[in-house]
């Protein structure tokens, strides 16, 4: 019995080993093998014919397209590169490159870039980036994608990475689920965490302290509406959305007096300088602009520094003055302009600086 179980284990520890030297041997068979160079026209028409894919070489030319297990310094081709492995250097193509592995270096394409890794890599394309790991930059026109970003991101129309260490700046989109850093968008941001900024028309977050936009909608941040007149009568409904320090104001109004620079528009940011319970103070920066939508205007851009106190539930009575740069090219507008400290008519429109006030209600949403 003893020997029948020694004969036994004899014979598994014979049948482990061949197993090993089968796999060792199998591994060496693929193993890749490293080449000076590879030249081609279109894969499999290249010195490394249809073995292309197990060779990682130092420089790569291809007419058309090619395709190699790794690239360790340059890589042109035509139309497209496909490398099934990592990316040292260069990989240039005139509409296409791929990098299964690891990109360390730039990937140059007239239309796409596609990286499994990034992090060490920069990546620039005519329509569209993708990292699925991370990246260093990457520059699109269209689109840019990435799992995470710790650089730059900068897209015509749209940027996307789940987590950005850095500068997000797109045409049209920016979206990020964690953000240290700036997102600078044409019309949306998006975030969940931002610690940093947002700068855009719009923009979203579950918590971000410091939004500069029109129309800021922040989970953990503050939206009001304010009913309010200055010292020249203009009446203007305002929103004012953002974060917990910085907020945007978008407003409409009208102006009682004078028809011909009647109806009117608001927009700017603020800043809570302190928010307490009964007692708030903010500065705004606004710019007003009043018109019969016949060619006349006026414009009035300003500084206020706004306080106000808690006179009912989530109700705030706010005054302040302010400063303001006025332009009108109407005698009416210039009738409008009370307590100037300087003033020049032009051939084209009449100019002043005059210290006035604005007051009124806030309702706190």
């Amino acid at each position: 019995m003893t020997r029948f179980m020694e004969r036994n284990v004899f014979n598994y520890k014979k049948t482990m080993l061949a197993i090993t030297l089968l796999l060792a041997s199998s591994f060496n068979l693929f193993a890749q093998e490293d080449s000076p160079a590879h030249v081609g026209i279109l894969y499999p028409l290249s010195t490394h014919g249809g073995k292309a894919a197990d060779y990682s070489n130092t420089i790569s030319l291809h007419a058309i397209a090619g395709l190699s297990g790794g690239e360790k310094a340059f890589a042109l081709y035509g139309v497209a590169g496909i490398v099934k492995g990592n990316v040292t250097g260069l990989q240039a193509s005139g509409v296409f490159n791929k990098a299964t592995g690891t990109l360390r270096g730039v990937q140059l394409a007239g239309a796409i870039n596609l990286a499994g890794d990034a992090s060490e890599g920069y990546q620039f394309a005519g329509l569209y980036n993708q990292s699925k790991g991370n990246v260093h930059t990457q520059l699109g026109g269209l689109l840019n994608k990435a799992e995470t970003t710790n650089g730059l991101q900068v897209g015509g129309l749209s940027n996307i990475s789940k987590q950005l260490a850095g500068v997000q700046m797109a045409g049209l989109y920016n979206q990020a689920d964690e953000v240290k850093g700036a997102q600078i968008g044409g019309i949306m941001n998006k975030a969940k965490n931002v610690k940093g900024a947002q700068f855009g028309l719009i923009n979203i977050a579950d918590s971000s302290d410091y939004t500069i936009g029109l129309i800021n909608i922040v989970k953990n941040g503050e939206k009001s509406i304010r009913v309010g007149t200055d010292e020249d009568l203009s009446t203007f409904v305002s929103f004012r959305s953002g974060g917990r320090v910085l907020y945007g104001i978008l407003g409409i109004g009208f102006n009682p007096q004078y028809e011909m620079v009647r109806y009117g528009a608001e927009g700017g940011i603020g800043v809570n300088l302190l928010n307490k319970d009964k007692f708030r103070l903010a500065a705004e920066i606004s710019s007003i602009t009043l018109t019969d939508f016949d060619g006349n205007y006026f414009n009035k851009n300003g500084l206020r520094i706004l306080p106000s106190i808690k006179i009912a539930r989530k109700i705030y009575l706010y005054g302040g003055p302010s400063i303001n740069y006025v332009n009108t090219d109407n005698e009416e507008g210039k009738k409008m302009i009370k307590m100037k400290i300087w003033d020049k008519q032009n051939s084209k429109d009449y100019q002043a600086f005059n210290v006035g006030f604005t007051g009124g209600l806030q309702l706190v949403l």
